[in-house]
């Protein structure tokens, strides 16, 4: 009789219970890969925000130069403007200027204040032309006082085709005080002129010391059509 219950095989392995965690000895370990991964993202989140703040901080500060710095608004480099302008600043007087003189005067610009854009100046007074073409030129001038009351008061554009040749009028404009020699009045002129390259101009009044030197209130320029 052959004994069943007896057998030289083993009997399979039991296998684990859900129920049962895997202990951490057992477990997949993390490698150095993802802790790199976050550092050089990092590295390159923080290199495009510096690069980001420095062209913002190029981008206006070269903006408040342009606007605020005597120098560059003095003179622009060609490439930087276009057309050719000028916008002028008058430049006041010395103290010790009288209003005894009878000269007739040309006003001297404030150059280091002034806007010039392939627009060149001529002893302080004059603009001299660099391109030709047709400008819109303009004038105003301020009068705080005048001569004799009822008198009007003139400016004029004053036109030189070159450094040698002598001035002629190209606009006129007047202003009266009516019966009185202190007060306000203005006079204004615009004309669109036809200049060649060596034209210069100026604005010339019978007295300097009656302009009205305030900010704004007397002004020279031209721009290129």
């Amino acid at each position: 009789m052959i004994n069943t219950h007896q057998t030289s095989v083993f009997p399979p392995t039991v296998p684990p219970r859900l129920s049962q965690r895997t202990p951490a000895s057992a477990a997949p370990r993390r490698g150095p890969g993802r802790a790199a991964l976050r550092v050089l993202v990092g590295v390159v989140v923080f290199h495009l925000l510096l690069s980001l703040g420095g062209f913002y901080y190029l981008y206006t500060g070269r903006m408040v130069t342009i606007t605020l710095s005597p120098r560059v608004s003095a003179e622009r480099h060609p490439e930087e403007c276009h057309p050719a302008m000028a916008s002028m600043i008058v430049k006041p007087l010395p103290h010790r200027a009288t209003d005894t003189t009878t000269e007739p005067q040309y006003l001297q610009w404030n150059m280091a204040h002034s806007k010039r854009c392939r627009v060149d100046y001529y002893q302080a007074s004059w603009l001299k032309m660099k391109q030709a073409g047709y400008y819109y030129v303009y004038a105003r001038v301020s009068f705080s006082r005048g001569g004799a009351p009822g008198q009007p008061l003139v400016s004029k554009v004053m036109l030189k085709h070159d450094e040698t040749r002598e001035p002629e009028d190209k606009m006129k404009a007047y202003c009266s005080l009516g019966n009185r020699s202190i007060g306000q009045c203005t006079a204004s002129q615009g004309q669109l002129l036809h200049l060649e390259v060596g034209n210069l101009l100026s604005v010339w009044v019978e007295n300097a010391t009656w302009v009205d030197y305030e900010k704004h209130a007397t002004t020279f320029g031209m721009y290129k059509l």
